[in-house]
């Protein structure tokens, strides 16, 4: 059975603008962008993350601006990735392995030093690389991504537990303690939850095989006030969860 996360989070007015230029944390890997006046402002350059139509645009923002990306435009560039692969040629990883490459290291770099990325961006990241269909070439993304939410799992809400969960179990990369954490938060927040993120929560942590009673208890007595509201696919993936 097929399950649906919801769409990344969307962003706030103030991560609309970049943020501050470059990452707060030295130099970046990207290469830089060729001199001052031809580089785009921080909010510019997340428009431009943005509203990318292909992944040739996409990565040639990457080529060109890497080494000026923080966290906010990483996480555009990979909701932007994420999006725009699924329409893609299955095999465009192909003509863009050294840039993905390059973002990828970047990312887990960020992921792992940044004091400001939030658990808003690290879900979006992690939401778009699960999309990307080059998850299991991301090892170290995830790696790095698990350890970050780990620290900040308080700050996330509902959505992004949920979106949070979706992506690693379709990853297929196995975080015991980070499901473990999931779990705790999750439980405590269930009544936050929609029927969407009550329905991929549990399929995720079914799907990657992560055994949480009290979890499954929480949602199932949420889910039990809201039954009307589920879709048909929320209702079989639910069931599926609790059957698996």
């Amino acid at each position: 059975l097929m399950y649906m996360a919801g769409g990344a989070v969307a962003a706030s007015k103030t991560d609309s603008r970049g943020g501050r230029g470059g990452r707060g944390r030295g130099k970046g890997r990207g290469p830089p962008s060729s001199n001052s006046t031809s580089s785009p402002s921080p909010a510019l350059l997340t428009a431009n993350i943005k509203n990318a139509r292909t992944l040739d645009s996409l990565f040639g923002t990457v080529t060109a601006h890497l080494g000026r990306f923080n966290h906010i435009h990483l996480s555009a560039c990979w909701n932007t990735l994420g999006r725009l692969a699924a329409g893609a040629d299955p095999l465009w990883f192909q003509r863009h392995a050294k840039e993905l490459e390059s973002l990828a290291q970047t990312t887990a770099e960020v992921a792992e030093t940044s004091a400001e990325v939030r658990a808003r961006e690290l879900a979006n990241i992690a939401h778009g690389a699960a999309k990307s269909g080059r998850a299991a070439g991301l090892g170290a993304v995830w790696a790095a991504l698990a350890d970050a939410i780990e620290r900040r799992i308080g700050d996330c809400n509902a959505q992004e537990l949920a979106n949070i969960a979706w992506a690693f179990a379709r990853a297929e990369h196995r975080s015991s303690a980070l499901f473990d954490a999931l779990a705790a938060a999750a439980e405590k927040r269930a009544a936050d939850f929609n029927p969407q993120e009550l329905s991929n929560t549990v399929h995720a942590f079914a799907k990657a095989g992560h055994s949480s009673p009290a979890l499954f208890a929480a949602v199932a007595e949420a889910s039990g006030r809201r039954l009307a509201e589920f879709t048909p696919q929320g209702l079989a993936n639910t069931v599926w969860a609790f059957a698996t």
